[in-house]
């Protein structure tokens, strides 16, 4: 019986589609080891560059499948862009402020993020892998300026986590 079991199970697993992908130690261009520098920012948001930046590096540091070293030591180099970033007010809602009147205010914010990452091999500067990534999250608005604030640097805090796991991933995978 145990027999027949294993066996169904053998048959069950070799007919399936499922399948263990082989994780590639080397990017594009075969670089093994990267250097990656503070991001470049073009917005006017002070600081998002190194919010982008440590995502990346925690990405690969994580995934354990390139080497993080530094620039002497490194193959390739991935440069980073912070090329748009949006606010936008996507609800809004009437308030009395007494002495001031009825105003509309926000009630919501949408944040959108667009970034540029490209992989270069150190010795001759080539592009070897490149994309252009942006995503958006929204956040309720609140009245204190301070949980505003917040609220908007934990929405910056999301995209980047989530466009620098895309980057890192679709660098192994884009060849």
């Amino acid at each position: 019986m145990k027999i027949r079991a294993a066996l169904l199970g053998m048959l069950c697993l070799s007919g399936c589609g499922y399948h263990f992908s082989t994780v590639k130690d080397y990017l594009p261009g075969g670089v093994k080891s990267i250097f990656i520098p503070t991001f470049q920012n073009h917005t006017k948001e002070a600081g998002i560059e190194n919010t982008f930046t440590s995502a990346l590096r925690n990405e690969f540091i994580k995934s354990k499948a390139i080497q993080v070293v530094d620039p002497d030591q490194a193959e390739g180099e991935i440069i980073g862009k912070v090329t748009q970033l949006s606010l936008e007010a996507t609800s809004h809602q009437e308030k009395n402020l007494e002495e001031r009147g009825t105003k509309i205010l926000a009630r919501e914010y949408s944040a959108t993020v667009t970034v540029e990452v490209s992989l270069l091999r150190k010795k001759d500067r080539k592009i070897l892998w490149s994309r252009t990534l942006s995503d958006s999250r929204r956040y309720s608005s609140a009245e204190d300026l301070l949980a505003n604030e917040t609220k908007q640097r934990e929405a910056f805090d999301k995209i980047s986590v989530y466009l620098m796991e895309q980057a890192h991933d679709q660098m192994f995978e884009d060849f």
